[in-house]
């Protein structure tokens, strides 16, 4: 069986364009008129097939072709359809889209799977309406939700009100959870946003685990003082030794971590942010990505005894606080072979790849056996309007994803 690509690109511009803006840009934010456009085009393909989906107390968009045994438990691919301002084509939709795909293929082919198959649209991936995301998933894995419906989006606007509008109600939207037992496995087709693939000119990436993330906020203490009249020799600079730690930043990640260890200085605020004044206070945000949890450890033990050492030397107090954690994630071994065995199986070159970005799939290893498929990003560009992925790459990893589909309908966990 071959999927159709020509159906899939048109599919994925059309979408693209549900979030056209007059200024240019193109913007599917959650809960969006945007994103309710993404959304019911996305429906009328599947209504055009004969399949009708459902939305679930949080939002998520799923539909189910029936397999040979309805009892079965039921293997789930998909991926999000919303996006990050002026965001790209093809991050969270391609899987979307390929979901969709694979059963038109089947069904346009007579071929009926033993298990039922559920294409998933998850609501709110991307979070940056109300300041986090994976709530879809979160709430078919019925994790602790930390919503509210006086939750504040950066309009202004209270979650209940937005949420009710989508038909959504925020009381209720942990009803969505799922038993254990009613998912087969997992699988998402991502583009890799990264460049990873692309460097190597590799069009398949199977995905061995997804990144754990540690953040942290460093508070440093020094001394605010005129700027003019004090000098150099007498200050306690805050932001001086906030510069001189976060530069030290990317050489412990190198001498301690791994080619795929991360760590970013994203936020900083300056106390009292003001030209004539010597910084008496900086706080900002370190984080810190990879998939051994114990190598996360080992780089916030390293970069707290290099702040440790600047503060003393210049006489200035700190604080280091972790205040969000999340452990790196492991494939499901056997999803992970099926999909490997898949992409043999069409000849197709691959790479065996950690993902040190979150997806959806971050969340759903926590209770259900999951697999990521990757398809290159050209130039590792992604969460932009000039993210890229080869058409032919799309074809490929919708293949696989086929492939891998048939392959674990005839498989049982303990596989």
């Amino acid at each position: 069986m071959e999927i159709k690509l020509e159906r899939i690109l048109s599919r994925l511009e059309e979408l693209y364009q549900c979030g056209a803006a007059a200024d240019g840009t193109y913007t599917r934010m959650a809960y969006s008129p945007e994103d309710e456009k993404g959304r019911e085009t996305f429906m009328g393909y599947f209504r055009k097939l004969g399949l009708e989906p459902r939305m679930d107390a949080a939002g998520n968009l799923i539909v189910r072709l029936e397999g040979e045994d309805p009892g079965l438990p039921a293997i789930m691919t998909g991926s999000h359809l919303d996006t990050v301002p002026d965001g790209g084509k093809y991050d969270g939709v391609v899987g979307c889209v390929a979901g969709l795909e694979v059963c038109e293929t089947l069904l346009e082919n007579g071929r009926r799977l033993k298990h039922p198959l559920e294409v998933i649209v998850f609501t709110d991936e991307e979070g940056f309406r109300f300041g986090s995301g994976l709530l879809g998933s979160s709430a078919i894995c019925g994790e602790q939700l930390h919503v509210s419906g006086t939750d504040l989006d950066l309009n202004g606007q209270a979650r209940s009100e937005v949420m009710k509008a989508y038909g959504i109600d925020v009381s209720g939207v942990s009803k969505a959870q799922r038993p254990k037992d009613s998912i087969h496995c997992f699988l998402e087709l991502h583009v890799e946003q990264g460049a990873s693939l692309d460097k190597k000119g590799i069009p398949v990436g199977v995905v061995s685990s997804i990144a754990g993330v540690s953040r942290y906020e460093i508070t440093i203490k020094g001394e605010a003082n005129h700027a003019g009249s004090t000098v150099m020799n007498d200050r306690k600079d805050a932001l001086v030794a906030a510069a001189r730690f976060i530069d030290k930043v990317p050489e412990i990640v190198e001498e301690y971590g791994n080619p795929y260890t991360v760590a970013t200085v994203g936020t900083m605020k300056v106390v009292p942010n003001s030209v004539n004044v010597i910084p008496g206070e900086c706080i900002f945000n370190l984080e810190i990505r990879d998939q051994d949890a114990g190598i996360i450890d080992l780089i916030e033990g390293k970069l707290k005894e290099h702040l440790d050492q600047v503060c003393k030397e210049r006489e200035e107090e700190y604080r280091f606080e972790r205040f969000s954690y999340h452990e790196p994630a492991p494939m499901a071994d056997w999803v992970k072979e099926a999909i490997e065995a898949s992409v043999k199986n069409l000849g197709i070159e691959y790479a065996i790849i950690p993902s040190g970005a979150f997806h959806d799939s971050l969340v759903m290893t926590n209770v259900f056996p999951t697999g990521m498929i990757f398809v290159p990003s050209v130039g590792g560009i992604s969460h932009s309007r000039y993210e890229y992925t080869a058409d032919e790459d799309i074809r490929q990893g919708c293949q696989v994803l086929l492939e891998t589909i048939l392959k674990v309908d005839n498989m049982n966990p303990s596989c």
